[in-house]
Parts: C-alpha cells; sequence; structure tokens
C-alpha cells in the first residue's frame, strides 16, 4: 500500500509541476493546478471504486468460475509475467481482499477444492475490477477544471491523461499478478478434481 500511495503522490507532483512550467507562473496559479490534479486524482480513485462495486454487484458469479475461457492463462502468458520479473515486485502492490471479505494475500491451502474455487472465483473477479479500473479512468476528463475565476469543461489534458496514463498502469499491475497467480491455482484446482474422480472410480469398483 505503500508503495502505491508514494507513487500516487508523486505522480501528482509531478503533474503540477509541469504544468506549473508550461502555464504562466505564480504561486496561485500553481496552487489551482495542484488543486485540479487532486481532485482529478480523486475522482479517478472514486472511479475506480464505483466500477469495482458494480461488477460485484451487477455480473454473475457463474461468469467467473474456474475454466472460464477468458480467465484462462496460457504457459506462454505465464512465462510473461516471469520474465517481467513479477515475484520481485508483487508484493508491492496492495491487495483489496479486505473490502470482499476473502484476502488473497495469504494463501492458506493447496488441497481444499471448495477454497481454491473460491480463491479463482475472487481472482477473477478482480481481473475485472482492475481492467475496467484502467480502461474507464478516461471519464475524469468530464471533471471540470478550475482556473480560478472560471470552470472549464472538460478538464485540461495535460491534467487527466497523465492522471489517467498513472491510473492504468497501477490497475494493471494486479490483473498481471492475479493472472499470473490463478495459472497455478487452477492446476492445483484440477488436481483435486482429479484426485476426487480417482477416489470415486476406485470406491464404485
Amino acid at each position: 500500500m505503500v508503495f502505491y500511495l508514494l507513487t500516487i503522490f508523486i505522480s501528482m507532483v509531478i503533474i503540477a509541476l509541469v504544468n506549473a512550467l508550461i502555464a504562466p507562473f505564480d504561486i496561485s496559479n500553481f496552487l489551482w493546478i495542484f488543486l485540479n490534479v487532486t481532485v482529478s486524482t480523486v475522482g479517478v480513485i472514486a472511479l475506480d471504486g464505483l466500477g469495482a462495486f458494480l461488477v460485484r454487484r451487477a455480473l454473475p458469479e457463474k461468469w467467473f468460475l474456474p475454466k472460464r475461457k477468458l480467465f484462462t492463462v496460457s504457459k506462454k502468458e505465464h512465462n510473461f509475467y516471469k520474465k517481467i520479473k513479477i515475484k520481485a515486485w508483487k508484493d508491492k502492490v496492495p491487495e483489496l481482499g479486505m473490502f470482499t471479505a476473502f484476502s488473497k494475500s495469504e494463501f492458506k491451502s493447496s488441497s481444499d477444492k471448495s477454497y481454491l474455487k473460491r480463491f479463482i472465483i475472487e481472482s477473477n473477479y478482480g481481473v475485472i475490477c482492475h481492467l475496467q479500473n484502467a480502461i474507464f479512468g478516461f471519464l475524469i476528463l468530464f471533471i471540470p477544471y478550475f482556473n480560478g475565476t472560471s470552470v472549464c469543461f472538460p478538464g485540461m489534458a495535460s491534467v487527466w491523461i497523465p492522471i489517467f496514463a498513472v491510473n492504468f498502469i497501477l490497475s494493471m499491475l494486479p490483473v498481471f499478478i492475479l493472472r499470473y497467480t490463478s495459472y497455478t491455482l487452477l492446476r492445483l484446482y484440477d488436481k483435486q478434481l482429479n484426485k476426487e474422480a480417482i477416489a470415486k472410480d476406485s470406491s464404485a469398483c
């Protein structure tokens, strides 16, 4: 969480400074710019939260069950995550399972079929939540820009585009992590299904 908060704050400062440099500089102008950067940042975070809430409430769980084609991770994709050294930085990305009563930050069992199924479902929900966050962050362009004397609509491109870009990157990182993890989860889940099938066949003989 600290990594994300620090990244957001540093990005806000850089975006505000760049905008101040390309505009007639005075302290009041800088303060207005920083205010607008802050409003747009809060706005994109609010959009992310609203989008995730709607995904959880509007989309049926059956769409997120294990083995759904949309969420299948190929060996090639899994190798891509290895190449970008995902293990080295994935723990710096916050896990928001606290909002769904299912934490994905700690793996509790590799043999409990019900637990693995729930983990996969929650991961699949997370993928869609973060993807829509990344895509629909551009809606902050409709947040008005205040220049101290009047309201400009839509917002300044030099403010909302870099904020959208930062939000896009910070939203895609959890997608990578969830899909990287899902590759292993599904194989563990399949293993338990196979064990049950073998045990059922043995008891039937």
